[in-house]
Formats: C-alpha cells, structure tokens, sequence
C-alpha cells in the first residue's frame, strides 16, 4: 500500500527512507507484473486502493504510488492525463489494482 505523502518527504524536497523503500516496493511489484516496455504517449490510469481497515485514508496519497511506477508502466508520470481513484476496505486481502490504457 502507498506511504502517505506526509511520511514520504522530509520538507518538501527530500525522500525518507520510508518512502524510498515504498517506492523501491512498488516498483518491484510493477516489473514483476508488467513485461512489456514502458507506454509511450498519453495515459489514463484508474486506482483502486483497497485499504485493511476503515481509518482515514486520503485519496491525493498516491504521489509516490504513480512515481514508482515511472519507467516501469510508463517512461514519466506527467504522461497521465486522465486519472481515476477509488478507496475500498478489503481486511483480507489488502492491495493495489491499477488499470492503465493509451490515450489516442
């Protein structure tokens, strides 16, 4: 699951190891499923974040989620022009699904 963008930065500038670790994580995961090279051009991505429990979870705390995935499902994260979230509890199973399609 992500690091809260509070947690992931120390000021505005530097990586925690917190959020380096996560970042590094998510990654792995991400090459470990998707063996095609990273899309070109325009993205659209859909999030769905399924949380173990019901405490607040912020929706706008995927920053370093859509960061790790750079280079991996596609070569920057400022190719995303159209993103959709949502917040789901799943106390078994807790994850991340991610959905990503070219934009003509």
């Amino acid at each position: 699951m992500p690091v809260s963008t509070n947690r992931l930065y120390r000021g505005r500038r530097f990586l925690t190891n917190e959020g380096r670790g996560n970042k590094e994580a998510m990654a792995w995961e991400a090459k470990a499923a998707w063996r095609k090279p990273p899309l070109q051009g325009p993205v659209a991505v859909s999030v769905a974040l399924y949380w173990p429990n019901a405490r607040n979870h912020d929706l706008d705390n995927i920053k370093g989620l859509l960061d790790a995935f750079t280079g991996v499902l596609y070569e920057d994260d400022s190719q995303i022009v159209e993103l959709h979230i949502s917040k789901h509890i799943d106390r078994e199973n807790p994850r991340v699904e991610l959905e990503l399609d070219s934009v003509v």
